[in-house]
């Protein structure tokens, strides 16, 4: 993204977490199980693996465990695209140049 001088924002959020009406808006009605990191160490110890929490439940446990996030996540041109995809990525741009 850098290369192709797109605009862009970075988030940290480990640094500047997401508020529960944040997360809430992010999920929106889109299926919880993309928006979650089975690699976090906290998914197979909460079950997660084997059964899914609400999104609420989901929404409280990432602002305690933003590892439980899966990322990066990328939002530009109404669409969003989580966890790392380069041939995503310069789709996204192409489309918004």
């Amino acid at each position: 993204m850098l290369e192709k001088k797109a605009d862009f924002e970075i988030r940290d959020f480990f640094k500047e977490p997401f508020s529960a009406d944040e997360l809430a808006r992010l999920i929106g009605a889109g299926p919880l199980a993309e928006f979650l990191s089975t690699r976090a160490k906290s998914y197979k110890l909460q079950g997660w693996d084997r059964k899914l929490p609400t999104k609420k439940g989901a929404v409280a446990s990432i602002i305690d465990d933003p590892t439980l996030l899966r990322r990066p996540i990328l939002m530009a041109n109404g669409k969003m695209i989580i966890g790392f995809s380069q041939s995503a990525y310069e789709s996204l741009i192409a489309a918004g140049a």
